[in-house]
């Protein structure tokens, strides 16, 4: 797993992950779901609420856009508006060694960073399939997840 770039403000050594058992999320940008843009996706999880009135929460998603993406972990951020201004759907109770099972996973999802078709939509698919197919989530609640994002099937890259 590659480190974050400075310019993401990953507060992670400040804020690191712990043994706890704690609820992770699936995110996408906005409530609802306008097909005129990309809507961003990620999972994510609390690290501190305990600092001031900003969560820091840990990350997982590809990031980027087309032509440029790429997947850092761990990263964790202080966010304030992101839980009530985009749809959230919790995936379940996790362990830590579930939670770095999720970070292997998305670890192993193979994507091409200078893609023009697939995006983190596309991946996070790939992401939420690997973890139906491990037993970390159903297929239920993937195919809830999908309905209401959407999220995108992978399509053959773009001849160069």
């Amino acid at each position: 797993m590659a480190a974050p770039p400075r310019q993401m403000q990953s507060v992670y050594d400040s804020f690191p992950d712990d043994d706890s058992t704690k609820e992770v999320y699936f995110q996408a940008a906005g409530l609802t779901y306008s097909e005129i843009s990309d809507r961003h996706v990620l999972l994510w999880w609390l690290n501190d609420e305990l600092t001031g009135d900003v969560p820091v929460t840990q990350v997982v998603q590809l990031t980027g856009q087309p032509g440029n993406y790429n997947y850092y972990a761990p990263v964790a951020v202080r966010s304030r508006e992101s839980r009530t201004a985009n749809l959230q759907i919790t995936l379940g109770r996790f362990s830590r060694a579930q939670r770095d099972q999720i970070l292997q996973l998305a670890n192993d999802v193979k994507f091409e960073k200078k893609s023009t078709v697939n995006s983190c939509r596309v991946w996070t698919r790939d992401l939420l399939e690997a973890m139906v197919a491990e037993g970390l989530i159903s297929g239920n609640l993937f195919t809830e997840i999908d309905g209401k994002v959407p999220l995108l099937k992978r399509k053959p890259e773009a001849s160069s």
